[in-house]
């Protein structure tokens, strides 16, 4: 079937869970480009649509940013301030002089956060209080012992989740980043843009960090709720039965199921039979099935291996070569070595990696929509010669 036949097929195929629903919706929003006119219902007060725009030759005057990130970085500088505004007792964190201190902090493009900073600068005042912005790098903020600041707004992306965590309890501030993933590794607040632009809040971090808000702000906010990587690992395991078609010879009928196993990781394995009990895709029964014996392996559709398998991973690589089994794994290593998927933190979030070669020398096709969300990684010469 040629990819787009396929997609087409995946297109009107029913949905295989709520949690699949979920993950095809976050999946068909990743990469996109921002609404151009977003709607946010925020602080008692709605901010309009051109205000929320990204103006004409934003990402010019950006040019360290992509463009997803220099129209986060628009949207984060006008939702910061009503963000600080909204801290209980704002007035403590005056300085002597009785402004509120703002730290906007780089650690690759100054040039972006001096943008940053002059766009804050030039709203004079939050919570009726005057304000004073700074510039700092990161660096410079990590040895940082002077005014305590009311906020720290990141102007870079990808800033390390451990100085987002440390900065906020040590300076008692709340850190801000408009970068995706920031609020999950640690930053106090952040935006999340679906059908509407909202503050993103890590209340567990905030507490940390000894700061409160203001019940009208956390009624409007959306709460980060950490879900468990394992939880995470599985839906993507579930959901690969969407994206992926295996060729008919790979089954023993076509009402035959679709074969996941799990090498390695027993939580793995139990979250993700709970998934599957009862599902189907494409009219076939997902079914968890035990494989710890090679001459299982390659009976399998889907099968993963954990870094904590007692088999290495070359050798079960080479256990199932040629058979349509999509091999994946939680190393980056496997899809250098001839195995087809790889599921990596990047960003605070798990990532696919894919090696489409392999999966393609065994008649297994990948949905073009699944490919355009991965990184797409070729597998070393020796891989294609075992």
């Amino acid at each position: 079937m040629r990819e787009g036949a396929a997609d087409r097929e995946l297109d009107h195929s029913a949905p295989v869970t709520r949690l699949g629903r979920a993950l095809l919706g976050a999946w068909a929003a990743v990469g996109c480009r921002i609404r151009a006119l977003v709607h946010a219902s925020l602080l008692g007060f709605v901010i309009c649509a051109q205000v929320l725009l990204v103006p004409q030759g934003a990402e010019a005057a950006t040019p360290a940013l992509w463009r997803e990130d220099a129209q986060r970085m628009q949207l984060g500088l006008k939702l910061f301030p009503a963000c600080l505004g909204a801290v209980e007792s704002l007035d403590r964190h005056l300085g002597p002089d009785g402004s509120l201190l703002v730290l906007v902090v780089y650690e690759d493009s100054k040039a972006a956060a001096l943008e940053a900073a002059a766009s804050l600068a030039s709203m004079a005042r939050i919570g009726g209080h005057p304000l004073r912005v700074e510039v700092f790098s990161a660096a410079d903020l990590d040895a940082y012992a002077g005014e305590r600041p009311a906020g720290i707004f990141i102007a870079s992306v990808g800033m390390e989740p451990r100085r987002l965590r440390l900065w906020s309890e040590r300076q008692r501030a709340l850190v801000f980043s408009p970068f995706a993933g920031a609020v999950e590794e640690g930053a106090v607040v952040g935006i999340s843009v679906a059908d509407r632009v909202l503050p993103f809040v890590n209340l567990a971090q905030a507490r940390r960090a000894g700061i409160r808000f203001k019940s009208y702000f956390l009624d409007a906010a959306q709460a980060y709720q950490p879900f468990a990587e394992t939880d995470v690992r599985a839906t993507f395991l579930l959901n690969f039965a969407l994206f992926i078609e295996w060729p008919s010879s790979a089954f023993d009928s076509p009402s035959a199921p679709l074969r996941y196993c799990v090498l390695g990781n027993p939580a793995l394995s139990s979250s993700l039979g709970r998934m599957l009990a009862g599902e189907k895709a494409a009219g076939r029964p997902l079914q968890l099935v035990d494989a710890e014996d090679a001459a299982q392996w390659r009976r399998c559709h889907i099968l993963y291996i954990d870094h904590s398998a007692a088999e290495p991973a070359a050798r079960v690589l080479a256990a199932v070569k040629g058979a349509a089994v999509l091999t994946v794994g939680d190393m980056e290593s496997l899809v250098h070595q001839g195995g087809m998927v790889a599921l990596v933190r990047k960003g605070g979030q798990l990532h696919p990696l894919i090696n489409r070669q392999a999966a393609t020398r065994t008649g297994i096709r990948i949905s073009s929509k699944l490919l355009r969300l991965a990184t797409l990684v070729p597998e070393s010469r020796n891989a294609e010669r075992r």
